[in-house]
């Protein structure tokens, strides 16, 4: 048996070259994983500040049933981690056939972390509350 003296080598470039792309696929899947588990984790937070929102509006018709009137601007409270504030409420009459009753225009904001972190969460809610 002969051996040749003349190799080239070109099966070790060729491994390299895959060995190189199979790296770099495999970093983009890993990147694109951890970025699709940071935008769920921002959605179901999004939904979260959404329902702390909501239910600041909810206190805000509990105070407006109580006492007839708007509570105190801005009126800030924790739920679960996000700051919920009460930004507006403004009261107007209405007579329609004879009745008179209150209407309110109520805003409420929740939000999480700082703007322009990664993050921020903020949902804001705004609502007529009547017949109150």
């Amino acid at each position: 048996m002969k051996l040749k003296q003349n190799q080239s080598g070109f099966s070790l470039v060729s491994t390299i070259f895959i060995l190189v792309v199979l790296a770099v696929l495999g970093s983009y899947m890993a990147l694109l994983g951890t970025s699709q588990s940071q935008t769920t984790a921002l959605s179901v937070q999004g939904v979260r500040a959404w329902y702390a929102a909501v239910s600041g509006l909810e206190w805000a018709a509990f105070e407006i049933q109580g006492s007839g009137s708007c509570p105190a601007i801005p009126t800030s409270m924790s739920i679960e981690g996000f700051t919920v504030t009460v930004t507006a409420c403004s009261a107007y009459s209405i007579n329609e056939s004879g009745l008179s009753y209150s209407m309110h225009d109520v805003t409420v904001l929740s939000e999480r972390g700082s703007y322009g972190e990664a993050d921020f969460v903020s949902r804001t809610v705004r609502a007529t509350l009547g017949g109150i």
